[in-house]
């Protein structure tokens, strides 16, 4: 086996080794993008604030996730173009931020209207 022969060798094996750049960010200050087939119309955050379980079920659906933390629920709803978190003190809303799907924000009525859009009963 030459040398040129064994050099390229090693080289075409260490060529699979390469690292790849990750596809997520964790709100580094990036601004989130909006993108949805089913957009809806934009739901303002001060709307959704004072909603009780009632109200949020009947514009959201069912929530994909239902987390409990001392006194606050939090409550995830997803659609196509991003994940929504509804914060719930006693037995209304009081917040609400929205995430595209690499974490990055994005504008919390613009995802409450693509939720409530494609919400899906279960």
């Amino acid at each position: 086996m030459t040398p040129a022969f064994r050099l390229g060798l090693v080289a075409l094996l260490l060529s699979g080794c390469v690292e790849s750049t990750p596809q997520y960010s964790l709100a580094d200050g990036e601004t989130g993008v909006f993108r949805s087939a089913n957009p809806g119309r934009a739901i303002p955050v001060n709307q959704i604030k004072g909603m009780d379980e009632r109200q949020l079920t009947a514009t959201f659906g069912a929530p994909k996730l239902d987390r409990r933390d001392a006194s606050t629920r939090v409550l995830r709803y997803s659609s196509d173009a991003c994940v929504l978190f509804i914060y719930v003190n006693g037995t209304q809303a009081q917040y609400a931020d929205a995430y595209d799907p690499k974490m990055r924000p994005i504008p919390a009525d613009r995802c409450a209207g693509s939720v409530a859009a494609q919400k899906r009963s279960v």
